[in-house]
């Protein structure tokens, strides 16, 4: 079974029902092993403090376990793996998802057309 890190956007969307998330993406998510960083959690945290990003109820990351994702920690070999990164991308939250997804040796998946740009290896469009 594939293994999916899901960016940050994708995570939300997928949370939310959003129909932004497209079917496509939603059957790939349905059918893989679906993992979210801690640093996705930390992100929507912070956007939510400062109310651009409204939060459901309760534990988040109580839902998307119930929902089978895991939840990936920041490690500090990821932290290792981002100062090893070689492109340019200024994003602190979306570095370290492609670092952890270098080092984690899973696939991340993102609609972000910056990382996209990057044209890197297990980085594809969600």
């Amino acid at each position: 079974m594939k293994r999916y890190l899901l960016d940050t956007n994708l995570v939300y969307w997928w949370m939310t029902g959003d129909a932004r998330l497209g079917k496509a993406t939603q059957r790939i998510i349905a059918k893989s092993e679906i993992i979210v960083s801690a640093a996705s959690l930390w992100e929507m945290v912070l956007k939510n403090a400062k109310g651009k990003l409204p939060l459901p109820d309760g534990s988040i990351t109580e839902q998307l376990e119930a929902q089978g994702f895991v939840i990936l920690p920041i490690l500090p070999r990821h932290i290792e793996a981002a100062r090893g990164l070689t492109c340019t991308h200024a994003d602190p939250f979306d570095r370290l998802l492609m670092a952890q997804a270098y080092d984690e040796r899973l696939t991340l998946l993102t609609r972000d057309e910056a990382i996209l740009a990057l044209a890197l290896d297990d980085i594809v469009k969600g």
